[in-house]
């Protein structure tokens, strides 16, 4: 009898509470398609074949960059693919990693980076409960941005444990916000964002959507993530509906994640980035009289603020994990 390391074993034991919801939709599809066709179950057998085949097959083509990423993860992936109930959590997370592997650099076709296991199996748990391109894509890229040299390295729970509370909406709220919103970086070397505000026809367009309620939960949500400035959203004094969705540093940091950097940010944003000074000379001729300084120490305060929060959740994170 084969005997799973502990990591494996919860990993493993997460998987099991979708089993029965699972169970239960593959019997009721079973049961409606024969009641309409009059088919019997057998009928259905070359096509249950022909998608174990193109998800074993999947499979084969990722398992060795895994297995060389991160062992552990790759048996979890392995016990997915004997459960034909787990099958579309295991091609979530096939794609997911397909994508992972696109933003890697690889040398001479082998990868000189490894991934820590609490990361690989995090993402793989959470993950794989999504379908969803947008969102798999930013998936890939936190598995990405967590391999390093020694893969020693667990910085991106703190991403992961954002990203799988992200709906859809916000997570393309992030994504413009975050590519264009001007950054100033500050005399300490933190990177904040110039102030974003937007057009409510705007935000429709980005989001996708046109409720406007809708809408303004999700912009409650993203600044109770800390995401977006904390006088982000809508103001209920304002009959124009602009949204202000400036990105916090947290939120930068987040966007660098997803897409798989783990480099200096300010070389990341050299061609959107201006020092404080320039900044502070360029609201002094176009706002004459306005409190820069005010409003450069608030901005310094919400970066101090979200660094404190950082450190505070990540010792809640490791809490937790020996608490287990």
């Amino acid at each position: 009898m084969t005997t799973l390391n502990p990591s494996i074993k919860f990993a493993h034991s997460v998987f099991l509470v979708t089993e029965i919801y699972v169970l239960f939709v593959t019997e009721t599809i079973v049961l409606l398609v024969t009641k309409n066709s009059a088919l019997l179950f057998t009928d259905y057998k070359p096509i249950a074949e022909a998608i174990n085949t193109a998800v074993v097959k999947s499979f084969e083509g990722i398992e060795g960059f895994l297995k060389g990423v991160c062992a552990p993860a790759c048996e979890e992936v392995g016990l997915l693919l004997k459960d034909q109930l787990r099958f579309w959590r295991l091609n979530n997370i096939l794609n997911i990693l397909q994508k992972a592997k696109g933003k890697l650099e690889f040398v001479d076709d082998k990868l000189q980076i490894k991934s820590h296991p609490r990361i690989a199996l995090s993402i793989i748990e959470n993950g794989s409960l999504n379908d969803n391109d947008e969102i798999q894509e930013l998936w890939a890229g936190l598995f990405a941005s967590s391999c390093s040299i020694d893969g020693e390295d667990d910085e991106n729970l703190i991403f992961i444990d954002i990203l799988k509370q992200l709906t859809v909406v916000e997570a393309r709220i992030i994504k413009y916000a975050c590519e264009n919103g001007r950054k100033i970086i500050c005399n300490n070397g933190l990177i904040i964002s110039d102030e974003l505000t937007i057009e409510c026809t705007k935000l429709f367009e980005i989001s996708r959507i046109t409720n406007l309620h809708r809408l303004d939960r999700e912009l409650d949500h993203l600044r109770s993530l800390d995401l977006i400035a904390g006088i982000g959203g809508f103001s209920s004094s304002d009959a124009e509906l602009n949204a202000n969705i400036s990105p916090s540093g947290l939120a930068l940091n987040l966007y660098l994640k997803f897409q798989g950097y783990n480099g200096d940010p300010t070389q990341y944003w050299k061609t959107n980035i201006v020092t404080y000074e320039d900044w502070q000379k360029e609201m002094d001729s176009n706002h004459p009289g306005r409190d820069v300084n005010s409003l450069l120490t608030r901005m310094k305060e919400q970066s101090d603020e979200m660094l404190e929060k950082m450190q505070a959740f990540s010792k809640k994170i490791d809490t937790r994990d020996l608490d287990k």
